[in-house]
């Protein structure tokens, strides 16, 4: 019987395969001082403005915030500072249902 995989886990499956080749190729045509200054950056970023607005997407979201958008934008554009400011003074009161949908139904 076929299981059905997470999605992450096969994204990253083909990353691996897509850039692996890749990676060791770029070190052994440069430095690997070059190659540990992109690692590094790419780690910025997926973290910086992948992880963080991510995350508070998905938690004004699940909170029922109505101006979500805007504070991933803010937290995607000034990573940290937006974050700090989603906390401190844009993070709703309500707590957080996983899952919930704040789409307004018309029947």
């Amino acid at each position: 019987m076929a299981t059905t995989r997470s999605p992450i886990v096969v994204l990253g499956g083909l990353l691996l395969v897509a850039f692996l080749p890749l990676v060791v190729m770029w070190i052994v045509v440069t430095d690997v001082g070059t190659f540990a200054y992109f690692a590094g950056f790419a780690l910025y970023f997926l973290i910086a403005h992948v992880g963080l607005p991510g995350w508070v997407y998905l938690d004004a979201t699940g909170r029922g915030s109505d101006s979500a958008v805007g504070w991933t934008a803010l937290s995607f554009l000034l990573p940290v500072v937006g974050f700090i400011a989603y906390y401190v003074l844009g993070r709703p009161d309500a707590s957080y249902e996983a899952g919930a949908d704040r789409r307004v139904r018309r029947e």
